[in-house]
């Protein structure tokens, strides 16, 4: 079976190693990753925009599609995040390399519930608030909706990769493992960093809604971190949020 020893060490190397990186050519920003996707969104379009954004040869790592049509159902939503999820992975999936160990890959497709994740699986109900990398996904990427009945769940970005290699730091200078109740860990930015990693090198995408999808480069060597601000529930009766995300692997041996 695959090791996530492995992958923690594979994903703690690429940390170190950007203490001397150059700082990456496409800057981390809202505007940067923004990509409108028009009156007639074409997922096969839409996937070379979001492409270009998630690589870091020269994109920011990340790419948020809006003006998507918000009224249409979710099913709908969601049958067009599945597809585009798709033509993305296949455009970038050339890329991803040696990166992660395993033997081909997996597509997950599941709606999330923030509030009631099981506890069993995941030890908090509610999803990450600190900005890290996921230990296992290759790329992701989320669709809100339905959202009601809250304040705050703000998406935050930020470009690890560019911090380290200004300050010259490593992975103990920034951060800790997660701690689990499933085998493995994520590294996790130390909330002492925090402030000074989003003003240098982050960007606050904002609460989003079924009229956007975002994007996330979640390989090693990419250094994007993501998060969220805290959730504060206004109307428990009328409350939810929830996320259909699309996310890829690769396979256990």
């Amino acid at each position: 079976m695959q090791s996530t020893i492995d992958i923690q060490a594979m994903r703690r190397a690429a940390l170190d190693a950007m203490a001397g990186l150059p700082e990456p050519p496409g800057a981390l920003s809202v505007e940067a990753i923004r990509i409108d996707a028009g009156s007639q969104p074409d997922p096969g379009t839409l996937a070379v925009a979001v492409r270009d954004r998630l690589l870091r040869d020269g994109g920011p790592g990340a790419a948020l599609v809006t003006g998507l049509d918000a009224t249409s159902d979710i099913p709908e939503a969601r049958k067009f995040h599945k597809e585009l999820f798709a033509a993305v992975w296949e455009l970038v999936e050339p890329a991803a390399g040696d990166e992660v160990p395993g033997n081909g890959y997996k597509v997950k497709m599941n709606v999330i519930a923030d509030g009631a994740i099981p506890l069993e699986l995941y030890g908090n109900a509610w999803s990450f608030k600190k900005l890290h990398m996921d230990r296992d996904a290759l790329i992701f990427s989320h669709l809100y909706g339905p959202t009601a009945g809250f304040d705050g769940g703000a998406l935050l970005l930020a470009d690890v990769r560019a911090y380290m290699g200004l300050h010259s730091a490593g992975f103990t200078d920034l951060f800790d493992w997660s701690q689990e109740p499933t085998p493995g860990s994520k590294p996790v930015l130390r909330a002492e960093h925090e402030s000074a990693v989003l003003a240098e090198c982050g960007a606050n995408v904002g609460p989003l809604g079924p009229g956007e999808i975002l994007f996330v480069n979640n390989l090693p060597s990419a250094g994007i971190l993501h998060g969220a601000t805290p959730v504060e529930v206004t109307d428990p009766e009328g409350y939810v949020r929830e996320y259909h995300r699309c996310s890829v692997r690769r396979a256990d041996r």
